[in-house]
């Protein structure tokens, strides 16, 4: 086998593994991080493969300029034209500095194509003297490129299939759990529910100060799982011998790699590998987290329609009027299903979820069944890590030892 095959190896070594199939497997499983190449870890990457995107990104930013509500139809489409002008001037112009053809496609992501898609839509913005909506195009600009950093570097496309096939293992798993939690979960919840003081906070939050709050809940959840998350890591990374790495990747694109028979040393996962591992933790424990909350929503948002009338939610809120979203009338009786209701509803279920997610991480029996459920899988994505290194020569034990 040969020892090292990177990416300008040649295609036609039948003895070489099947490096391309390993970082496929890697991708399909949520730990595209796992992949190791010339060009691995380049930020650009991810923004190449999204080039068809930033395109109509490009042109829809660049109409930002336009001013729907006060401007005639005819002089937005006066400016669409040439908002659309100015963008492929600047396109044009961009390529004509970096001496390549004033009309040449892009195909690739680098600095000059970062900084025109960025900057290039403010300029019509600027040209009509919207120097709010010239801003407001750079922030939305540079928030898409985040996203789709984040989207295509951490695989989340390939996670959620992934999730989505193990969702059912993931129901039958929860329902122990749930039978234990959710009895006291919904009893302390349904006396909140009927406080009137818990809807004169909750019922009347409205705009950014109910998101913030519910971020708070957010956030106080996820950071107890983090801190949890590097000791589930290590448990898992821990390999003692050559002999329990081939048992893992028996049934991987990997089996076929000749690994070393002895002097067995452990790696370290860099940074961005642990934060990808973890993700695919949080992401299993996110979407039983999530079926809870939805449920509890929902069973608040059934509870309050049914016993708390529209007289009771105005008295318990204080508020003037409330705002009906639905209703309806049963046995004579006057339903409603109102803004403070929803609200009450989503600010209980995320304090529920905050406080279930603390379960789901120090309940023993829970983290039994998870670590039965998806620690397998993880352990068989950090074996077919090693073996991958191993045939790429960059196992530390191979550049050590010459060997493969």
């Amino acid at each position: 086998m040969a020892t090292e095959r990177a990416d300008d190896g040649d295609p036609g070594d039948s003895a070489a593994p099947d490096l391309e199939a390993i970082e496929v497997w890697f991708v399909e499983r949520g730990v595209p991080h796992f992949v190791e190449r010339k060009t691995d870890g380049s930020i650009l990457d991810a923004w190449t493969r999204a080039l068809p995107l930033l395109v109509v990104a490009y042109l829809l930013l660049g109409f930002n300029a336009l001013d729907l509500a006060g401007w005639s139809a005819l002089r937005n489409a006066l400016v669409a034209a040439a908002v659309v002008a100015m963008l492929i001037a600047a396109w044009a112009l961009s390529n004509r500095l970096r001496g390549v053809p004033i009309f040449d496609r892009p195909t690739d992501i680098d600095a000059p194509e970062l900084a025109l898609f960025l900057l290039g839509p403010a300029i019509p913005a600027l040209v009509f003297e919207q120097f709010g909506d010239a801003i407001e195009s750079v922030l939305l600009g540079a928030a898409l490129l985040t996203i789709i950093y984040v989207w295509s570097s951490y695989g989340i496309g390939p996670l959620i299939r992934w999730g989505v096939r193990r969702g059912r293992g993931q129901l039958t798993g929860l329902g122990s759990l749930v039978a234990r939690a959710l009895p006291l979960l919904l009893l302390f919840n349904t006396f909140l529910f009927i406080n009137a003081e818990v809807w004169e906070v909750a019922g009347t939050l409205d705009g950014l100060a109910f998101v913030v709050v519910i971020a708070i809940f957010f956030v106080l959840g996820a950071t107890f799982a983090l801190s949890r998350l590097p000791g589930v890591v290590r448990s898992l990374n821990s390999f003692s011998t050559w002999e329990e790495i081939r048992e893992h990747v028996v049934e991987t694109p990997a089996a076929g790699v000749v690994l070393p028979s002895e002097g067995f040393e452990q790696e370290r996962l860099s940074l961005r590998q642990r934060l990808n591992i973890g993700l695919v933790v949080l992401f299993g424990q996110a979407m039983q987290i999530t079926l809870v909350v939805a449920a509890l929503i929902g069973f608040f948002v059934l509870f309050g329609f049914v016993a708390i009338s529209s007289d009771t939610t105005a008295g318990w809120t204080r508020l003037a009027a409330i705002d009906v979203v639905a209703d309806a009338t049963l046995g004579g009786r006057h339903l409603v299903v109102s803004a403070p209701l929803l609200r009450v509803a989503c600010f209980l279920g995320a304090f529920s979820g905050m406080y279930f997610t603390v379960v789901l991480t120090t309940d023993e029996t829970y983290r039994t069944e998870f670590a039965d459920d998806v620690g397998p899988q993880i352990r068989e994505a950090l074996a077919v890590r090693s073996a991958y290194r191993v045939a790429r020569g960059s196992h530390p034990q191979t550049i050590d030892n010459g060997v493969a």
